[in-house]
């Protein structure tokens, strides 16, 4: 299946083969754990779940920062994943680098249930 990786440390995004083995995201985004942000109603990005918490390179897409590298993918009516119809000249026109020492504070917030 067709991937783009996006990759802050060297600032380039690529196309990378995915086998549909989910153990293979850990070495794609180089990670321990990760979590999966919706782009839109197609596609989706795999980020580092603990990128907020090592020191880390950053990038922007839309008014959103993300933590070291991603993943886009895309998923089906069942949920499954799939290739991405995205291409390389798609990520790029919305990815913006954000310089070296870059730094965001995690925050968590909670609140009652009424």
């Amino acid at each position: 299946m067709k991937g783009i990786l996006i990759n802050p440390f060297d600032e380039t995004i690529k196309e990378v083969m995915y086998s549909g083995n989910f153990r293979e995201i850990y070495d794609l985004i180089d990670c321990r754990t990760f979590t999966v942000v919706r782009l839109n109603n197609v596609d989706d990005m795999f980020v580092d779940d603990e990128g907020l918490l090592i020191d880390n390179r950053y990038f922007t897409i839309g008014n959103k920062n993300y933590a070291g590298r991603a993943l886009i993918m895309s998923h089906d009516d069942e949920g499954d994943t799939v290739g991405t119809e995205l291409t390389v000249q798609d990520i790029e026109s919305v990815v913006q680098w954000l310089p070296e020492g870059h730094r965001e504070t995690p925050y968590m917030e909670f609140r009652a249930w009424n």
